[in-house]
């Protein structure tokens, strides 16, 4: 028996959103930023809420979260500390929002 631990990337988990084999539920804290899409991108951002029975808020943020993870994998230490580090500025944000952040997610 391995004691290999299997870790799921971001794109296989949207893509198994996609055939409505794993869904997410969630619960926590969030910002609500106004944004431009190109009209053929929306469309597709609106094609997979679709195909998933999501809203595409959801898969806005699975994209992003997928976007994050690849660009990762090109940066050094360094980098992605600067990255993680939460500045007092946003702290103070993130404090005024609710403190109940209960993530589930389901596959």
């Amino acid at each position: 028996m391995s004691n290999e631990k299997f870790e799921i990337t971001g794109a296989q988990f949207l893509a198994d959103m996609l055939n409505r084999s794993a869904s997410i539920q969630a619960n926590v804290a969030s910002i609500q930023r106004s944004h431009r899409f190109p009209t053929h991108t929306f469309f597709k951002i609106e094609n997979m809420a679709k195909m998933a029975d999501v809203s595409v808020a959801t898969i806005i943020n699975q994209l992003i979260e997928c976007g994050i993870e690849s660009v990762y994998k090109e940066l050094d230490e360094e980098s992605k500390q600067k990255i993680n580090i939460v500045t007092a500025d946003q702290y103070a944000k993130l404090d005024k929002l609710s403190s109940d952040s209960k993530l589930k997610v389901v596959k």
